[in-house]
């Protein structure tokens, strides 16, 4: 089969996958923390990363609000871009989202 052959199966799974973990960040700007909803989530094990606009990896806690709902505390951040990175090994998914702290 030659390489450069996308089969149909192969992208109704791709269009599946987007359709699945929609990210929205609110509040944004964020104050004191802020709200990663991913909607229609097929993560198994989903894990945050928090990083500066220059690339520095953030420590952070986040909570398990359920219902896909995770609160990232922000507070004591510096006012100024981040990326939040969203990853599951598992499903081999990861995307980032730039945010604005105030």
């Amino acid at each position: 089969m030659d390489d450069n052959v996308v089969s149909a199966e192969n992208v109704v799974f791709a269009e599946n996958i987007e359709a699945s973990n929609k990210l929205e960040l609110y509040p944004n700007p964020a104050v004191d923390y802020l709200i990663v909803q991913i909607n229609n989530s097929t993560l198994v094990n989903a894990e945050f990363e928090l990083h500066s606009i220059i690339g520095n990896e953030i420590s952070i806690r986040t909570e398990d609000l359920g219902g896909g709902r995770f609160r990232i505390p922000v507070k004591d951040l510096a006012t100024g871009y981040y990326f939040v990175v969203i990853k599951d090994e598992i499903s081999r998914y990861k995307r980032a989202r730039k945010f604005l702290k105030n």
